[in-house]
């Protein structure tokens, strides 16, 4: 009997200790697939919220079931995104900039900036598109896409006031 509740507790895992068990695992995996620690944390986390809505698919799987269908989520949410950031292109408009900038310095750093950011920008600064109507398009949340663009604006001033 006692073997019986400890492997249904091993199998039974709640959500949190779901998360505690392969948090790390998945985060690596999307790593590998986007190639950047942050969205592959955004790629894990959408993975995790899946996984607690489909927890009634989930629970009665054994460690391997559990492990390949995280897996299988977190590719289709990286398929899902490309597909959408392929769908989104970005045209640089011919706007100038405030005379104490260098307009094609300042457009080279935006050039260096890691796909997914410098699309953001673009579309924020340049388009207009606020962060709900970016994060719809790029299936992030509001609030990643303004980390993401924290992020990119810091990266341009660095770069632009080092060189």
């Amino acid at each position: 009997m006692r073997a019986l509740e400890k492997s249904g507790e091993k199998d039974g895992d709640s959500t949190p200790e779901l998360y505690e068990k392969y948090w790390l695992w998945l985060v690596g995996f999307a790593e590998r697939l986007v190639g950047e620690r942050q969205a592959a944390e955004d790629i894990a986390q959408e993975a995790f919220l899946r996984a607690m809505a489909n927890y009634n698919v989930l629970a009665p799987l054994d460690d391997r079931g559990k492990r390949a269908w995280l897996k299988k989520t977190a590719r289709n949410i990286f398929i899902d995104q490309r597909r959408r950031a392929r769908t989104v292109d970005v045209e640089i408009p011919e706007r100038p900039f405030e005379e104490d900038f260098d307009r094609g310095a300042v457009l080279a750093e935006i050039g260096r900036l890691p796909d997914t950011e410098r699309k953001l920008f673009y579309l924020r600064y340049f388009a207009g598109f606020d962060s709900k109507e970016l994060g719809r398009v790029f299936g992030m949340e509001p609030s990643t896409v303004r980390s993401r663009l924290r992020s990119a604006r810091a990266k341009i001033r660095k770069n632009y006031f080092e060189e």
